[in-house]
């Protein structure tokens, strides 16, 4: 008798347990593409006793990872939740305002989120920058099994506000782009969904917790660079209402880091070529492009190495120069003296050259006369 009574006193707990945790039923979910909600309703389940007040214990979880969860007493839940990953949650009751009684005896299996659409045929390689906190920008890809006619629409949404459709769309092949204003300065949870044209089109929601993630400005300017000694004194500008700020100055290849400021002496190596780049990030955003490079060259000019060789040249020139012209200014006021010897010499050689010619003038009277005396006799 004893055994069974124990028996029954267990079975009676299984049972009192099993009131005081039970699982609700008539669970439901739907989604809304358009905002990335997942909503999740019940029915009451009634407390087992005056001593408690029913509370719902809800969990999300997104490919198998706790993503969300509440203890609330309303018999609904709604949740934005990323579209296109494996989905599951699970409702459990509790009699504890934080959910605190949960009973590891309840395990029962979670729903599965079943997904719209026919696979690998949603936007891919989805990407959104919000730059300067004003505009965003997001450009995809079409799905790898979508139909070539596949088209898309683009819609955000943040925290309670429900999809609001981007109209500004392009498409240049399979690659989608499109953008809208963003005037919202306090919100940090967004939701950019991508649906197809059809429900054959898988949906896709990237959802982002703090927008700030998603921030990215344009890069600074550099505005004041100077060079003192061993440092150069270097100041940028910095993005409007951005107070929380890194910036990175990369000098040559080496980078320097800063945060909340925008000037700062940095070391530079001297009679060295050194450039400058400067860019920004929010707080959790992303990092700015980088901005113009500014040089300062603190090596020998190249003209400074052409003075260096022409003036030396130009001055063996000038008195090369000078050398020929005096020359021909002592030729000028102290004539060549002859030299007689040579005079001489010169005289004999002429005197040489014309014997031979006075020979043969002198044989020609010769025979000229020998030819008259004949002519003289006949007479």
């Amino acid at each position: 008798m004893g055994t069974r009574a124990l028996l029954l006193l267990a079975c009676a707990g299984a049972v009192a347990r099993g009131v005081l945790f039970a699982r609700p039923p008539n669970v439901t979910y739907s989604i809304d593409e358009k905002s990335c909600s997942l909503h999740i309703t019940w029915m009451h389940v009634q407390p087992p006793n005056s001593n408690c007040t029913r509370h719902y214990h809800a969990v999300i979880y997104v490919e198998g990872k706790k993503f969300s969860k509440q203890c609330k007493e309303e018999n609904f839940w709604k949740e934005k939740v990323p579209l296109n990953k494996k989905i599951d949650f699970d409702i459990k009751t509790s009699c504890r305002k934080l959910c605190t009684d949960l009973s590891p005896w309840n395990g029962n299996k979670s729903f599965h989120v079943e997904r719209n659409g026919a696979a690998d045929t949603g936007a891919r390689n989805a990407n959104c920058v919000l730059w300067n906190r004003n505009y965003m920008k997001c450009s995809w890809q079409a799905g790898e099994k979508a139909s070539p006619d596949s088209s898309y629409r683009l819609f955000y949404s943040h925290d309670s506000n429900s999809g609001q459709q981007c109209r500004n769309l392009t498409r240049e092949g399979s690659d989608f782009r499109c953008g809208f204003v963003w005037i919202h300065e306090h919100v940090q949870l967004i939701a950019i969904s991508i649906l197809g044209n059809s429900g054959n089109v898988q949906p896709l929601c990237l959802l982002e917790r703090s927008i700030n993630n998603l921030v990215k400005y344009d890069p600074p300017k550099i505005k004041n660079l100077s060079k003192h000694g061993s440092e150069v004194f270097l100041q940028w500008t910095k993005p409007d209402k951005l107070y929380a700020a890194d910036y990175e100055v990369k000098v040559n290849s080496k980078v320097h880091n800063f945060t909340n400021s925008n000037d700062a002496n940095i070391p530079v190596e001297p009679d060295a070529l050194n450039t400058f780049q400067v860019r920004v990030k929010a707080t959790g955003g992303l990092w700015s492009d980088w901005s113009e490079m500014e040089v300062i060259d603190s090596r020998p000019s190249t003209f400074s190495l052409l003075l260096l060789v022409l003036i030396p040249s130009c001055l063996a020139l000038l008195l090369v120069v000078l050398l020929i012209y005096l020359k021909r200014i002592k030729l000028l006021i102290l004539p060549k003296i002859p030299d007689p010897e040579k005079i001489l010499k010169h005289m004999f050689e002429e005197q040489n050259e014309n014997q031979p010619t006075h020979e043969a003038a002198n044989n020609e009277e010769t025979h000229s006369l020998m030819i008259v005396e004949p002519a003289g006799n006949e007479k």
